[in-house]
Formats: structure tokens, C-alpha cells, sequence
């Protein structure tokens, strides 16, 4: 039988492989580490990891354990103490002699000392709360403290989403806006070589080709102010989704499609319906709790009944010998009782405190009265500002085109020689500036939508 011969790995071949496998390894944490994220993804991320309702699930959670600290007070309660003395000294008590000894001078003293040195109490009580208005009241307000903070929930979830929502069409915009910066700096490129070739030949002055230099250099100014931009609110998106800044993230959606879905008809004719409004509900909320605290006052008048046990076991020692077995006593005592405590006079000022609360209370139900109104002129301003930045958005789009054609047809007229530089650069920052007119309404668009979803209650 022949054995085979296996051929030596060379340095190359070991280089080769190691450097395939490292490759392989940083492409494959590349790929775990970038997350791409479209807007309804970005919305439920932030929701989840943003430190605002973070916080706001945590109140929710103390809220709960609120309602369980209110429901302990009307249980049974159990304490234990355990008290020692060591009487160093005993003290020293004066009897009238002639107590014991009738022919004693009257005015002499016994000097007598009473009690043992070391002595132990041992005491064990419970007590359970049979009727207190104002702990019937606690508990229900409880249960209304712990709906406020749900809603407050809500609202912060709300809040979040609104302000990540807006920051994605930021990056969106931004990077949109790089996107025809670059393009126009590609053309404009083309335009100084041609120019320079024509300068070169003598059809052209120099002063066209600084022209031109001139435009470039401005457009490369602002695509790099751009990619700072999209730099900076990137991290603030991550920053408001609860990302570390330094992870890599993409953005799913584009500017088009975000657009293409917009549907104004549908959105005008959104039906309202203000009790669901969460800002509506959280007054209705409010205005109950103080309601109960009215209550709470008012139950104040009423008594309080309590029922007790307690066991109590004494020592008296001359020596320290509690944990031996000795034929020493424990003296113990059992006392079982009822506690009523009944509200005679408080000068007035459990009176006031229900003024008070009743005051607070009205206050409470002017200000849902108010807020209900405002909520209906929210909508009202934010369809309107949806209304007039849709129309603005398509007038700033037109605006566009029609920049480019005279951009277009000026760059025919300086290839022919019929235009100047001048011309050409004035046109083309035309161009520009009504991309940016656009691009400012198409934020006044997104944002005014925003405002109008929340408005509606549907964020």
C-alpha cells in the first residue's frame, strides 16, 4: 500500500487563507453591526429604548406598587420589639420610717432600693384597621393615579415619535439635498473642462473659466456643510431612538416614497374625535383625582375605628441568665382592644382644606373646558398649515422644473457662444435656490403633516 504524501502548506498559501477568513469575519460584523431602520421601525425602536418613556414606564411601575402600598394600610400589622435594661444603679426610693417602725422620729427616712438589675421586655402587637374614610378614598385614587401615569405614558410615547419622525425626514432631506448638490457639481464640472478647452483654443477668456471655478468651489462648500449636517442629525437620531452615537444605521425609506404616500384628501377629511385625544383624557383623568381628594377631605369628618392584640413578656434578673434554664419567670401580659378616634374640632381647618379642594376642582374643569377648545383650533390651524404647505410644495416643485429648462437652455446658448458665464452661473444658482425653496417646503409639508397626525391622534 503506497501512502499518500501530503504537500506542504506554504507561508503564501497560510497568508492567503488567514487573510480570506479575516475578511470574511470583518465583513460579517460589519453586516450585525449596521441596522437599517425604516420610519415605522424607527418610531417602535424609540418608543421601546428612549430614555423619556423609559422613565415613563418606570413611573407606571410606581404607580402600581403605589396601589400596593395604599391596599397594605387596611391589613393586619405586626410589630415586634425587644427592650433591655441594666440597672447599674438601682435607684434609690424614701419611705417615712414610721411606716415600719411606729416609734421613728417623725421626718426620718428609709433609704430602700426596688427592682433587679437586668431586665428584659419582649412585645408582639397587631392591629387591624376596621374603618377610615379617607383610606376608602386612597384606594380608589390609587387606581386613578396609576391611570394618570399610563396616559402620561401614552403621551410620551406620542411625544417621541413626533420628534423622531421629524429628525428622519431631516436625514431624508439632508442627504436628498447632497444627492442634486452633487449632481449639479458633476455638471458644472464638465462645463469647466469644456470651458477650459475652449479658453485653450482662444474661444473663450479666462474670466469665463474663473466663473465657473468660482460656482465649483461654492457648490463643494455647501455639499461639505451638508455632509456635517447629516452628520450631526444622524447622532441626533440615534441620540432620540436610545442608540449609541457611534453604532452604524441605515435609513430604509426614501424622500419619494414618503412623499408618494401622502394622501391630502384622506388626511383632510379625517374625522375628529376629541374624547380619544390623549391631552383631552389626561384632563379627565386629572379632574377625577381631584375629585377624590375632595372626598378625602370631606372623609376626614368621619371616625376611625381600630382593633389591637398585643402580647407582652417581662424578665426580671439580678444576674444575666435571659438563655439559661433557670426556675426564674417570665411575667407575661395579653391585651386586647378597640381604638375609635372621632374628629371633634379642628379650629376650621379641615373645613378650608375642603374649600379648597373644591376650588381645585373647578379649576380643574374650566381648564378641560378651555383645553377642548384649544384641541379643536389645533386642528383647525394644523390642517390649515397642511393645506398651505401641500400647495406650496407643489408650486416650489414646478419652480423647479421650470429653473431647470432655463438653466438647461442657457448651458445650449454658452456652449453655442451666444451666452456668457455670468449668465450660466446666475441661471444655475437660480436652479439651486429654487431646489432649496423646494427642499424648505417639502420640510414645511412633512412637519405640518407631523402636527396634523398628532393633531388627530393617530402618531
Amino acid at each position: 500500500m503506497k501512502m499518500l504524501k501530503m504537500k506542504p502548506i506554504t507561508i503564501n498559501t497560510f497568508l492567503i487563507f488567514v487573510t480570506c477568513f479575516f475578511c470574511m469575519f470583518i465583513n460579517d460584523a460589519l453586516c450585525r453591526e449596521k441596522k437599517t431602520f425604516s420610519l415605522t421601525e424607527v418610531r417602535d425602536y424609540a418608543v421601546k429604548n428612549s430614555t423619556k418613556t423609559k422613565n415613563a414606564r418606570l413611573d407606571v411601575a410606581i404607580a402600581k406598587k403605589k396601589i400596593r402600598e395604599t391596599t397594605a394600610l387596611g391589613l393586619p400589622q405586626v410589630n415586634a420589639s425587644v427592650s433591655y435594661q441594666d440597672m447599674v444603679q438601682l435607684p434609690t426610693t424614701l419611705i417615712p420610717a414610721q411606716i415600719f417602725d411606729p416609734d421613728a422620729e417623725e421626718g426620718t427616712f428609709l433609704e430602700m432600693q426596688f427592682g433587679t438589675q437586668h431586665n428584659v421586655s419582649l412585645e408582639v402587637s397587631a392591629s387591624q384597621l376596621i374603618f377610615q374614610g379617607s383610606y376608602i378614598v386612597a384606594l380608589q385614587a390609587s387606581q386613578i393615579f396609576l391611570r394618570l401615569s399610563q396616559e402620561s405614558l401614552i403621551k410620551s410615547e406620542i411625544e417621541v415619535k413626533e420628534t423622531v419622525t421629524k429628525t428622519y425626514y431631516l436625514v431624508l432631506l439632508a442627504e436628498n439635498t447632497k444627492k442634486n448638490l452633487e449632481s449639479n457639481l458633476e455638471n458644472l464640472k464638465k462645463i469647466l473642462f469644456e470651458t477650459g478647452e475652449l479658453f485653450k483654443a482662444g474661444f473663450a477668456e479666462d474670466t469665463d473659466v474663473d466663473q465657473v471655478q468660482l460656482t465649483i468651489t461654492d457648490l463643494t462648500n455647501s455639499i461639505k456643510s451638508v455632509n456635517r449636517q447629516i452628520s450631526v442629525t444622524r447622532k441626533l437620531l440615534k441620540f432620540q431612538m436610545g442608540i449609541n452615537l457611534e453604532e452604524k444605521i441605515e435609513l430604509s425609506e426614501n424622500l419619494e416614497n414618503i412623499l408618494n404616500k401622502i394622501n391630502s384628501a384622506d388626511i383632510l377629511a379625517e374625522e375628529f374625535n376629541i374624547i380619544n385625544h390623549i391631552d383631552y383624557r389626561i384632563l379627565e383623568t386629572r379632574e377625577k383625582s381631584l375629585f377624590f381628594l375632595l372626598k378625602k377631605e370631606k372623609s376626614e369628618f368621619l371616625p376611625t375605628l381600630s382593633a389591637f392584640i398585643t402580647y407582652q413578656g417581662n424578665a426580671m434578673r439580678n444576674e444575666f441568665n435571659f438563655f439559661k434554664k433557670t426556675g426564674d419567670k417570665w411575667f407575661p401580659a395579653t391585651i386586647i382592644g378597640i381604638n375609635i378616634a372621632v374628629p371633634i374640632f379642628s379650629s376650621g381647618s379641615r373645613a378650608a382644606k375642603i374649600r379648597q379642594a373644591k376650588l381645585e376642582l373647578k379649576k380643574a374643569k374650566n381648564d378641560k373646558k378651555n383645553v377642548k377648545k384649544g384641541l379643536k383650533l389645533d386642528l383647525l390651524q394644523a390642517r390649515y398649515d397642511f393645506s398651505s404647505a401641500l400647495e406650496k410644495s407643489g408650486n416650489t416643485e414646478k419652480n423647479v422644473l421650470l429653473a431647470k429648462k432655463i438653466y438647461a437652455k442657457t448651458l445650449v446658448k454658452y456652449r453655442q457662444g451666444i451666452s456668457s458665464s455670468l449668465e450660466l452661473t446666475q441661471t444655475h444658482n437660480q436652479y439651486l435656490q429654487s431646489q432649496a425653496k423646494h427642499t424648505n417646503a417639502v420640510v414645511e409639508l412633512l412637519n405640518s403633516k407631523v402636527k396634523l397626525d398628532k393633531a388627530l391622534n393617530k402618531l
